[in-house]
């Protein structure tokens, strides 16, 4: 990723839930995520007319005339999120499963990086989604990462047009030409395309710590992605690269998620790609 000016510090952000006053909390699980949500549920009763708020019985005060509750129109208010606690032990799972694969690919020798950004090249151009593209985004792989240049240098030999990411100040991410297969040099000022520029492509490639077959996607933990990934189309392929054993079993391994994550259409490793789109 091109660097831009010092990134400050955007603070955790995310979708939560506050239950609301009196409210009887229902855990429910999410079909598709598999994560539990909070149903906050509040039941207002609805004065009837002549009525005196906050009191039971008709308009004479005749006790023997009270409304019984479930007679009683009411106002059903209903609030769905992720509680504290579940979002909580989600983050602390991504944590441990973080750590297990930065760690992991520390150990890879510098042979065995080379060896991956050849064959993720290989798999990628041989890859049936990258035909007939024209513009494709995808960022210039650090460290660890499973290598990228020598998969860009190849679309550009194609006469694909790539672009690549810039972080900015806040931690979103513009856009600007990768003009030519050569490292771009550090220190220089990158031509910016604008944050939307990531809608117009015709295909998006994306860094991941791990995907699961259900196309969960676990991310560095920053947020860049996932406010990029809000702006990118339904058309558009969204597909993760990832090292062979980053890639798991979501009946048995499932990469953990809340609902704001998003899931990618497909996976490309050293040895293989995986079309996961549901």
């Amino acid at each position: 990723m091109t660097p831009g000016p010092p990134a400050a510090d955007p603070g955790a952000q995310g979708p939560g839930s506050t239950a609301l006053a009196g409210a009887e909390h229902a855990p429910t699980v999410h079909p598709a995520l598999g994560v539990r949500r909070g149903v906050h549920v509040r039941t207002r009763p609805v004065p009837h007319p002549g009525q005196h708020p906050g009191r039971g019985g008709t308009p004479d005060g005749d006790p023997g005339d009270t409304l019984e509750l479930a007679g009683a129109p009411h106002r059903l208010e209903v609030l769905v999120g992720t509680p504290p606690d579940v979002r909580s032990d989600v983050e602390g799972r991504k944590a441990v499963l973080r750590r297990s694969v930065r760690q992991r690919r520390r150990a890879r020798t510098g042979a065995e990086a080379d060896a991956v950004d050849r064959d993720l090249a290989r798999s990628l151009t041989t890859c049936p989604l990258l035909r007939a593209v024209r513009t494709v985004a995808c960022y210039t792989s650090l460290p660890g990462e499973p290598g990228t240049r020598g998969a860009l240098d190849a679309l550009q030999r194609d006469g694909v047009e790539v672009i690549v990411p810039v972080l900015l100040p806040d931690a979103d991410l513009d856009w600007t030409p990768r003009a030519d297969p050569a490292p771009r040099t550090l220190g220089t000022s990158p031509h910016l395309l604008g944050p939307g520029a990531v809608a117009e492509v015709d295909l998006l490639l994306v860094p991941a710590l791990a995907v699961d077959t259900e196309g969960h996607r676990l991310g560095q933990g920053g947020g860049s992605y996932d406010r990029a990934l809000r702006r990118v189309p339904p058309r558009v392929p969204v597909i993760a690269l990832v090292h062979d054993d980053e890639l798991l079993d979501a009946a048995v391994s499932p990469v953990p998620t809340l609902p704001h994550d998003r899931h990618v259409d497909a996976v490309i490793t050293p040895t293989r790609w995986l079309w996961l789109r549901r």
